[in-house]
């Protein structure tokens, strides 16, 4: 079944003309978790169009998005903007349920669709953005804290990094470099060793969140927000590994594929989401190994780094090493 097809099947459940379609765009046609998104008009409205799988990762850290996971998330959406965070809003079926269910060949979507938010993606950031930005976070953080739900696990980002640093640890077992190379990868797990330990607690503020990157947070011509447009990241996170996300993404200066960062915008984003009065001291002494774990033990340096292990690649995985250490110490460097 073509993307057309596929698209005028699953709209038919929500009472759209499927003869009435217009296909704008796909977007992020090459997602490593394998969905299909598109933006789409029917009678002069605008939708996100989503088809979900079952099998969106390779790694088991990441949330499995079943039925029930889903259905949950999109509870969730629809909670956020009942209480006035200005989140894309989610279309029930015709039967009032959260998605529907398209068959293609022996592939099984679930399709979820939401009315489309208008608006622009700000990679980069300037002080007041990361300010306004940081007081935005919050409001979401303080509204969801009261979101109670017995779906989503509540499990820290450290079990993620535990098992990332468990991968390498199996790929580098059975690998020979040279002497220089081999102390530079000795040296890196050293590093993660040691902010994986600081990066602990005996206590975790679980509250539930969405994934807040800049690439589905919209803005105004005026540089205000006015949209949220992720759902499917949605689960129990815990406050301040997931402000360390934050710091890190409204920390660059040049896009969201720069990794050029600000100390003045880090702070900014603390002040505005008023960290000071907030967090604990404890909260603050793990803060920048959780920052150094999101740049440096994240799944795409695992992945990349697994792959130089597995193939034996001497040069590229010294290069790869030199530039994630140095990554790591300017993500270090924001706190100061």
């Amino acid at each position: 079944m073509d993307k057309t097809k596929l698209l005028q099947t699953a709209i038919k459940q929500y009472g759209l003309n499927p003869d009435r379609l217009i296909i704008e765009k796909e977007l992020q046609p090459d997602s490593w978790h394998g969905d299909l998104h598109f933006k789409i008009h029917v009678d002069h409205k605008s939708y996100s169009a989503r088809f979900i799988g079952n099998e969106r990762y390779e790694s088991g850290v990441f949330i499995n998005l079943s039925d029930e996971v889903l259905t949950e998330q999109v509870r969730f959406c629809n909670f956020l903007l009942d209480s006035g965070i200005p989140f894309m809003e989610h279309v029930s079926t015709m039967n009032g349920q959260p998605f529907t269910i398209v068959e293609e060949a022996d592939k099984l979507w679930r399709f979820v669709l939401f009315e489309w938010l208008q608006g622009q993606h700000l990679t980069y950031c300037t002080d007041s953005q990361a300010e306004k930005f940081g007081a935005f976070a919050r409001k979401i953080h303080n509204i969801s804290s009261k979101f109670e739900t017995v779906v989503f696990p509540k499990e820290s980002h450290c079990k993620g990094y535990d098992h990332f640093y468990q991968l390498l640890c199996n790929h580098a077992d059975s690998a020979k470099f040279s002497p220089s190379t081999n102390a530079l990868l000795k040296s890196y797990f050293n590093e993660i060793d040691y902010h994986k330990e600081k990066a602990k607690t005996d206590s975790y503020d679980y509250i539930v969140q969405s994934d807040l990157n800049p690439l589905n947070i919209l803005w105004d011509d005026k540089e205000e927000i006015i949209g949220v447009v992720d759902f499917e990241s949605i689960t129990y996170t815990d406050r301040v590994e997931g402000l360390a996300w934050l710091v890190k993404w409204y920390s660059r200066t040049h896009g969201i594929a720069s990794h050029e960062m600000s100390p003045i915008l880090a702070k900014s984003v603390l002040r505005g989401y008023g960290a000071e009065e907030l967090l604990a001291q404890r909260d603050f002494e793990r803060l920048p190994s959780l920052l150094w774990l999101t740049g440096c033990l994240n799944w795409n340096f695992t992945a990349k780094t697994m792959e130089l292990l597995k193939n034996h690649e001497d040069a590229l995985l010294k290069e790869h090493l030199t530039k994630y250490a140095k990554r790591g110490e300017m993500l270090l460097s924001l706190l100061l």
